[in-house]
């Protein structure tokens, strides 16, 4: 894949297994009790079982790319630019939430800045059910200090 005439290569990207077959599981596990209790059917956690599962089907091949030039972000199949290399003072990779990974961002600016050096912004969420595995870590850390970024543990 090219973007603006250079190679890019993927960070983090989406797994379906964690996004679609977790909350797949928890909407046959409702359906099966909502059955069983026929007198009053889940409707609330069926609606929220179902949209996770259609939300993640529809993410499931979002990514993280870099560039020479700075970070990318593949969502909803656009590939959009993020951060230059030069706008990014630390980062690292963060959990935002229940199966999501992203890299954590902390841009240049001034103190109260919002991003900024003190406060971060979270790039490129992609749904993996676990930490990305060392390997993966190691190679985004010797990214980020190719570029001269402080990696965070």
């Amino acid at each position: 894949m090219t973007v603006d005439g250079g190679s890019t290569q993927e960070l983090l990207t989406s797994r379906v297994w964690p996004a679609v077959l977790v909350p797949a599981a928890v909407l046959v596990l409702v359906v099966v009790v909502g059955l069983v209790m026929l007198s009053s059917f889940p409707f609330v956690p069926f609606g929220i079982a179902l949209s996770t599962v259609i939300l993640a089907v529809l993410l499931r091949n979002d990514a993280l790319l870099a560039d020479e030039a700075g970070l990318l972000v593949r969502r909803w199949g656009r590939v959009t630019r993020s951060y230059r290399w030069d706008e990014v003072r630390r980062a690292g990779i963060a959990r935002p939430g229940f199966g999501q990974v992203a890299l954590s961002v902390f841009p240049h600016g001034g103190p109260y800045d919002v991003p900024g050096p003190n406060s971060e912004v979270l790039v490129g969420r992609v749904w993996l059910l676990r930490r990305p595995d060392q390997a993966t870590c190691e190679r985004i850390a010797a990214l980020l200090r190719a570029h001269g970024i402080e990696a965070l543990p």
